[in-house]
């Protein structure tokens, strides 16, 4: 099952609350921006350089994914009226405001995502969840996007700093390698890892890129690491890490909440960068109403804390080996932690899902359209990931691709195996990822495995690249072992080895008698009919 395959495959917009006082005679213009394959701040300066203002008159209500089309708003202060298009963003006006636009003004997101290579079971196992999730919810976790620092192989820096280790947390955001960065990207930040220590040769090698500042001000004063950080390091960027790692808290919290009220026999678990997260199939009414009534707020500034929060909190910080106090002391610029309300249990409006389609990226497979909208700070792919999760114990066979990136199932205890570190070399493109050879790692629920990340000698960027239109149509070529009764398809190792774990036996081919066997010696006989892959001759 893959989600965000193409860039059409997910789509989200913003929804202005309609009793916001934001609309109305001012000197501040609101824009709809729809934005393709483009990150916010990049749309931000594109919009500051067509009203021709500083990017601080730019408000905007939250970020958006990168990955798909996603329409938000944004006000400009001050400027020239702007109409725009090309072809990643289109820029329209929507009218005057009273007001810079702020996050109390976005109430909702709207949803639309495709979900693709999709079997029998898969489309009958989104038809069973589709309506639990609308009588029972789900609970409100922050999903991958939060955590890019795991995915990118950074680590959280924030738990890094909390326990002194100011050298580490640098090194991390500066040179940690990721298995998605280009070459050039990962060619330079093992130039920075080399050269650790040596601040003259860094501010040299870095001279107008990332890291300039940093190595500059370590040059200057090479025991001052704080001030290093804060003058070299965007103070985006350190909100971000700071960000993920009071959700990484929240998550862990969560689960422990849910683990306490929800049976074993019911529990299940979503697959997730940052740990194994536990979920529900069916819960008595007392149960889920306690549930839907509660409130965790994310631990910071500001927020009061029940009894039963302050308990979960305590566990997660002793978990993590850091102490909650020193989290709430954190004072550098970017790292200031505020509290935020939020409530445990996530609800879906107007979810639904449109009829299966045939799927014209992957052969003999299905996709669907699932539509529905968010508050909010609540995740799409988290809703997704809930749909499509199996529907009995036990079955955690599935494989489950956010774009490039791969998910394994948890199993019942949540434990997540065949962990893929990397691509291997000559493993094809990503039009058909079965042919992946994944290295194996198993890890316990709840404990978020920070990868070193790095590239496997001889692979190259181009691995990571999606396939190109002629490549989609390879599908016939891709080696599938097929399990009988509607059952998931297992997945083959590369270079065609069929599916060790297969139980019914290979077939042998059968050769029909050729009726050319008396034929004269002058008669030409015709080609030899080869069985084409995947057909019944070969199995």
């Amino acid at each position: 099952m893959r989600l965000k395959r193409i860039q059409n495959d997910f789509r989200v917009f913003e929804v202005l609350d309609e009793d916001s006082d934001l609309l109305g005679p001012g000197e501040h213009i609101v824009y709809r921006v729809t934005k393709r394959g483009m990150t916010t701040p990049e749309a931000v300066t594109i919009v500051a350089r067509e009203a021709g203002v500083e990017r601080s008159a730019v408000a905007i209500a939250g970020l958006k994914d990168k990955d798909g089309i996603s329409g938000q708003f944004m006000s400009v202060t001050g400027g020239r009226k702007i109409s725009f298009k090309d072809d990643r963003l289109t820029i329209r006006s929507v009218g005057p405001a009273t007001r810079p636009l702020e996050s109390r003004d976005n109430r909702a997101n709207s949803f639309e995502i495709v979900v693709r290579d999709l079997r029998g079971d898969d489309m009958r196992r989104v038809r069973v969840n589709l309506q639990e999730v609308r009588d029972q919810s789900l609970p409100a976790y922050f999903d991958d996007q939060r955590f890019g620092c795991l995915r990118h192989g950074q680590g959280f820096v924030v738990r890094r700093l909390l326990r002194g280790d100011l050298d580490g947390a640098l090194k991390d955001l500066m040179c940690a390698p990721s298995p998605y960065g280009s070459e050039e990207i990962e060619r330079y930040k093992s130039g920075i890892a080399s050269r650790w220590g040596m601040w003259g040769e860094l501010a040299a090698f870095s001279k107008g890129r990332r890291g300039q500042s940093l190595f500059a001000a370590l040059l200057e004063n090479p025991d001052d690491l704080p001030a290093a950080l804060a003058r070299g390091i965007a103070t985006t960027e350190r909100t971000i890490h700071l960000f993920a790692y009071q959700s990484h808290l929240w998550n862990r919290a969560a689960g422990l909440w849910i683990k306490s009220v929800v049976p074993k026999e019911k529990l299940a678990w979503l697959p997730c960068d940052d740990g194994a997260l536990p979920v529900y199939r069916h819960l008595e009414a007392d149960v889920l109403a306690e549930l839907q009534a509660a409130r965790l707020p994310l631990f910071g500034e500001g927020v009061d804390l029940d009894e039963r929060a302050t308990r979960l909190y305590e566990a997660v910080f002793r978990s993590e080996g850091v102490a909650a106090e020193d989290f709430l002391k954190l004072d550098l610029p970017g790292f200031r932690p505020k509290g935020e309300d939020r409530g445990l249990l996530l609800v879906p409006e107007f979810l639904r899902a449109a009829p299966a389609e045939r799927d014209e990226l992957y052969d003999r497979q299905h996709k669907m359209r699932l539509r529905f909208t968010l508050p909010r700070g609540a995740y799409a792919t988290l809703v997704a990931k809930r749909l499509v999760m199996p529907t009995e114990p036990g079955d955690h066979r599935l494989i489950l691709f956010v774009s490039r990136h791969r998910l394994p199932w948890p199993d019942d205890e949540g434990r997540i195996s065949a962990r893929p570190e990397r691509f291997q070399p000559g493993a094809g493109d990503g039009g058909d990822d079965r042919r992946k050879v994944w290295q194996d790692r198993s890890r316990p629920a709840g404990r978020p495995q920070e990868r070193s990340g790095a590239r496997a000698p001889g692979v190259s960027s181009s691995h990571w690249k999606p396939a190109r239109n002629e490549d989609r149509s390879r599908g016939k070529d891709r080696d599938d072992v097929r399990t009988r009764a509607g059952e998931s398809t297992r997945e083959t190792a590369r270079d065609g080895a069929r599916d060790r774990t297969s139980e019914w036996p290979e077939k042998p081919a059968v050769k029909a008698p050729s009726p050319w066997a008396n034929a004269g010696k002058n008669r030409k006989r015709p080609p030899e009919r080869k069985s084409e892959p995947g057909s019944g001759e070969d199995q």
